[in-house]
């Protein structure tokens, strides 16, 4: 009706003044599949329901009404064996050892009569066993009778009553017996049948639900080719026309998954060609700006610092000064040493210098920068870990450069690793990713790593985190293995410890003569 708020996710259109709901494919599978479900528990429920009904009545059988027909029909036993020993007792003139068997069926008759009292259920069987108990006493009651004329010597008079009084009575005995019996099994038979008809009615539920869910089933499957396999299908088709992939025994599924998984390769190489890209061209204009300000300012400053650090140098020798003079001194030096690295970083930037690129072996190369800081790790006591391999294939490199960059590596790793720690270093031939082949040196140390928010940036020029840096060392290290045609990558993933990995161009085999 109009004014009737639609689910958003319904489509509503309006045709001869009804609404025409078009659900979407997602909430049609969920219908179907909802239906099912519920289906399928309703059938779980009746037939759970039914087992139970049907194991209470069967255990209602077992323990009650199966009892109280072996209590009926032991009674009925236990009565006909004390049936003919009071006749017999008279036929063989009085010999007294027929009324000693008469002892034990009148014990188990009375022990069933109490057990037929415990396991009956309905009224009608406590009416017949009231009756079977009063008949019995009777009946007892003539054979006593009979006993005691037949002693005194009325011999006539007992046979007279046996065969008359004593005969009716256990007839209605066992008249009685029987009737105990018949209600115990005429109630055995309603149960059987409230339980057949219990189940004919679990039965018709069962199979509704079960014709329902093939519908439903039918339905969602029908659902599910004329959706999903037919388009599928089409899609497969258009990327295989666009992609070039064969149509052979790979289905859709396949087909399709090949073409996203090109798709999103392309997308994760485009995304990460135009962050280096952006990258390269903020880091371009940062050097086009220290290219222009190196360009102006370092031979104006640099020849005024080489003549201080020349007068200072004389003055030193010539004064001859105390130690802390000579502390003083020291300490100018060293001040003036670090003008003259920053004054070099920066011409490093403004004029890389060109590379000599020639089949080098890593190892020495390796071998050559640790050998400059050895002092300063036995100084620190910090562990080095590095063994060289015996078969990694020559690189194409400008060794000069390549140390510079180890230098700049080692050094940062020097100052974070702890005393009586450890440095790592490995090299290994791996894969680029792409198939080629690449010879990678991972350096790692044991510091506290790199946060999160300093890790995006370390190779930005300028960035750093030290009080007396420059943040250039990892940009010429990164523009460096970039000229190299590798790459410098940061590895480490947080945590402690840092593992910087420097990829290396493997070298072509020379052509054998």
């Amino acid at each position: 009706m109009p004014g009737e708020v639609l689910p958003k996710t319904m489509e509503t259109i309006w045709a001869g003044g009804a609404v025409v709901i078009r659900m979407k494919l997602a909430q049609k599978f969920g219908l179907l599949v909802t239906g099912v479900i519920a289906l399928a528990l309703l059938t779980s429920v009746v037939a759970v329901w039914s087992s139970l009904r049907l194991g209470a009545e069967l255990r209602a059988t077992f323990e009650h009404s199966l009892p109280s027909v072996r209590a009926a029909e032991e009674l009925e036993i236990s009565l006909l064996e004390q049936r003919g020993l009071v006749k017999a007792f008279i036929l063989d003139n009085g010999d007294r050892s027929w009324l000693d068997g008469l002892h034990a069926p009148k014990a188990n008759f009375a022990y069933w009569f109490n057990q037929a009292r415990t396991t009956a259920q309905t009224d009608r069987e406590h009416q017949i066993l009231d009756q079977l108990g009063q008949a019995f006493r009777e009946y007892d009651a003539k054979r006593e009778q009979v006993l005691v004329l037949y002693e005194t010597g009325q011999a006539d008079q007992a046979k007279e009553m046996l065969l008359r009084d004593v005969t009716h009575e256990f007839r209605n005995c066992s008249e009685l017996c029987k009737e105990f019996i018949a209600a115990n099994v005429q109630l055995i038979e309603r149960r059987a049948a409230e339980s057949r008809n219990q189940t004919r009615w679990a039965m018709g539920i069962v199979v509704f639900c079960v014709a329902c869910t093939a519908g439903l089933g039918g339905l969602f499957l029908w659902l599910l080719v004329a959706g999903v396999l037919l388009p599928l299908r089409r899609m497969a088709a258009d990327a295989r026309e666009v992609t070039g992939l064969s149509s052979g025994a790979g289905d859709e599924l396949a087909t399709i998954g090949a073409h996203l998984r090109n798709l999103m390769s392309d997308v994760t190489d485009t995304r990460s060609s135009l962050e280096q890209s952006r990258n390269r061209l903020a880091n371009a204009e940062k050097l086009a700006v220290v290219g222009k300000l190196a360009a102006g300012v370092a031979h104006e400053i640099r020849n005024p610092l080489t003549a201080v650090k020349m007068w200072l140098f004389s003055l030193q020798r010539n004064l001859n000064g105390d130690l802390e003079t000579n502390h003083a001194f020291g300490l100018i030096s060293a001040e003036i040493l670090r003008l003259e690295n920053i004054i070099k970083n920066f011409l490093e930037f403004a004029r890389p210098p060109r590379l000599k690129i020639l089949r080098e072996l890593l190892p020495p190369l390796i071998d050559d920068a640790l050998e400059f800081l050895t002092p300063r790790l036995d100084e620190r006591r910090i562990a080095l870990s590095w063994e060289p391999p015996a078969d990694l294939p020559p690189a194409l490199i400008d060794a000069d450069q390549f140390r510079q960059v180890l230098m700049n590596l080692l050094v940062n790793a020097l100052e974070v690793t702890p005393p009586g720690s450890r440095i790592s270093i490995a090299a290994q031939a791996e894969s680029d990713g792409k198939g080629g082949p690449v010879l990678v040196v991972r350096i790692r140390d044991s510091g506290p790593g790199i946060p999160d928010e300093v890790r995006a940036r370390i190779f930005e020029p300028f960035f750093t985190t030290k009080d007396d840096g420059t943040g250039l060392g990892l940009s010429v290290a990164a523009r460096i293995m970039g000229d190299h045609g590798g790459r410098l990558l940061l590895e480490s993933t947080g945590g402690a410890g840092t593992a910087f990995a420097v990829w290396v161009p493997v070298a072509p085999q020379e052509p054998s003569t």
